[in-house]
């Protein structure tokens, strides 16, 4: 792998398993239902569920840093590779095919971001390590044109030793 150019980003790079257990699924559902509760009461039930399905948190994140690029895996959701300086690419989702200008970098306060803005929504993930570098957190706020608030939620992955890696797992999101 090649050097990145910012140090910061090097402590983040690594195999995560996902410790948050029903806590942060129930978190998850609690903040879905505020945001939809909002909602006309006939589509609530659809939203819910457009909602849920794909913010399940996934078994495990790798977070991969190579040739000035941040790679981020997750079984059961597509690959997301871009540059690690924040420069913008179009990145196409390849089961439902919207586009999106997606960013990784490290903000103000050094915790790894993502960042995908399409037509309708922006999608923000932060990335923040404890101390130890042992537990990692990863905050999400969703805003889109159809939702009357943004939703916000977070889960939480512990550091694996590097053996662990999902190429060599399978598995779908958690809940399901």
């Amino acid at each position: 792998m090649a050097q990145i150019s910012d140090p910061r980003l090097a402590r983040y790079a690594g195999d995560y398993k996902y410790v948050g257990g029903d806590e942060d699924i129930a978190a998850l559902d609690r903040a879905i239902d505020e945001v939809v509760d909002q909602m006309n009461f006939f589509i609530r039930g659809i939203a819910r569920r457009r909602l849920r399905a794909p913010n399940l948190p996934s078994k495990t994140v790798v977070i991969i840093l190579e040739n000035e690029q941040i790679r981020i895996e997750r079984p059961g959701q597509p690959t997301v590779s871009a540059p690690a300086d924040g420069s913008s690419i179009t990145w196409r989702h390849p089961t439902d095919g919207d586009v999106f200008q997606v960013r990784h970098g490290i903000d103000d306060e050094g915790a790894l971001y993502q960042r995908f803005e399409g037509e309708q929504s922006i999608s923000r993930n932060r990335f923040v390590l404890s101390q130890d570098e042992k537990r990692l957190t990863i905050h999400t706020t969703i805003t889109a044109d159809r939702l009357p608030a943004p939703l916000r939620f977070k889960m939480s992955y512990e550091r694996q030793p590097r053996s662990m890696h999902p190429s060599h797992t399978h598995g779908d999101q958690l809940g399901e």
